[in-house]
């Protein structure tokens, strides 16, 4: 009977001596203390017959590698966090990569899709990855990842979707049908129809019992109430799924289990230092007037609060748009804390930021991650014009941000993902193709 060996360190284990387990072993602690996190982890990498080393507390991340692969815009991880799917629009197709070894990543698969991929997710047991793609129809396309050979189940969506996240818990997936305008009907002013909604996925029994439940959100943001065009979820431990509808500048919280809206509130408006002028200077003394926040991404916190990366998008009406940075809400929709201008200016300060995008909508924070790495929690900011991640630490009951440091990433990082069980952190960059795979390390950068 094959074992696997667990190496760990004085403080675990005194000595540091090797732990070699049973498969039953294995599996007797998996599903006995699956709330420990910590031990967790370890038994997941003993499981996969790999000797893994217990990792210090995490201060700061490093690069490690930049895998070209044919494009890639949003991405998840398994559960072991050995195995990456992705999405590939232009090839309307999703990816699976191999990164057991992350420092050498591995193509898996490439699978056609039929329609262009907005995003996707794995299930908390590693067994189905679900993509949403936007064809004719629209559908959702569950991959066994116990057999990648085998075709996708279908199931039809009832418009174009943009993102998907499944729960904690496995029991629920939630997609944003934003039913996106079309920019060049009506010169992009809304409303236009149909109207977005919010689909609940129950993942109930196989794939194809699954039942899909829609979720009107008309009728509740002021801008446009009839065309909330849904652009982006996250699901907490209660089952509740934060949606923003980014050009009404909103935000609404569903209850997956009845499908009833919670609560919901405007995002409202940021005036802070900002460069807004292209002339070649990167100077932060203008200043960015009540401008819509207008957020792209959302983010639970561990301590229930939300971040959102504010992108701004609706600039029809001619209106300043885009807080250029991120915003902590309470669940209820106090603003706690706005960085201003303090993210763009790490941003200059680590040579990226772009001054062409000054007299638009600057780094256009787009993407949200927020990851515990052991006891130490991180924020994670993507800037779709800066090539950039900010990343914060976490500290306290109130979620205030500590800035670590400015990750360089490929072209327009668009799907963030924290991968606290192997210390990694990842980003798919949409605007040349790429895949960065940073490892979490201690102390300062």
């Amino acid at each position: 009977m094959e074992r696997a060996r667990l190496h760990l360190p004085d403080d675990i284990r005194p000595g540091g001596r090797d732990l070699f387990l049973t498969p039953n072993t294995m599996k007797y602690l998996y599903h006995n203390l699956a709330g420990c996190r910590f031990l967790h982890s370890f038994i997941l990498a003993a499981a996969l017959g790999k000797t893994v080393q217990a990792q210090g507390p995490v201060g700061h991340f490093d690069h490690l590698v930049s895998v070209q692969v044919s494009g890639a815009e949003i991405i998840a991880a398994n559960p072991a966090g050995t195995l990456l799917a992705y999405t590939d629009a232009g090839g309307e197709q999703v990816g699976f990569l191999n990164i057991a070894n992350p420092a050498a990543p591995a193509a898996v698969a490439s699978i056609a899709v039929a329609g262009e991929p907005t995003s996707v997710a794995i299930t908390p047991n590693g067994r189905w990855a679900l993509a949403v793609v936007h064809g004719t129809p629209d559908h959702l396309a569950i991959f066994d990842l116990n057999n990648l050979a085998l075709p996708p189940v279908i199931k039809n969506l009832g418009g174009q979707p943009d993102s998907i996240a499944i729960s904690p818990d496995g029991r629920y997936a939630a997609i944003a049908i934003e039913n996106e305008r079309d920019e060049s009907l009506n010169a992009g002013l809304m409303p236009q129809m149909p109207a977005g909604f919010l689909t609940i996925v129950d993942l109930v029994g196989a794939p194809a019992a699954w039942g899909l439940r829609d979720v009107g959100l008309t009728g509740i943001a002021n801008r446009f109430p009839s065309d909330p065009e849904p652009e982006f979820v996250d699901i907490n431990a209660s089952n509740e799924v934060a949606v923003t509808l980014q050009e009404n500048n909103h935000i609404a919280i569903v209850n997956l289990v009845n499908g009833a809206i919670i609560r919901h509130f405007p995002a409202g408006t940021v005036t802070h230092a900002a460069d807004l002028h292209n002339d070649g200077q990167i100077s932060f003394t203008d200043t960015l007037t009540n401008a819509r926040r207008e957020p792209d991404a959302i983010g639970w916190t561990p301590n229930g609060r939300l971040f959102t990366a504010n992108e701004g998008d609706y600039a029809v009406d001619g209106a300043p748009i885009g807080g250029r940075g991120f915003t902590l809400f309470s669940a209820t929709g106090a603003v706690e804390f706005d960085c201003g201008a303090a993210m763009e200016m790490e941003l200059a300060a680590a040579g990226l930021y772009d001054d062409t995008r000054s007299g638009g909508k600057g780094s256009e924070a787009e993407g949200i991650e927020i990851g515990e790495y052991h006891n130490h929690t991180f924020l994670f900011v993507g800037m779709e014009r800066g090539s950039a991640v900010a990343v914060y630490q976490l500290n306290g009951g109130k979620d205030k941000t500590k800035f670590i440091q400015i990750l360089e990433t490929g072209s327009r990082p668009e799907g963030l993902l924290a991968i606290p069980a192997r210390g990694l952190f990842v980003t798919a960059n949409e605007g040349d193709g790429t895949i960065d795979i940073f490892k979490g390390a201690p102390g300062s950068p």
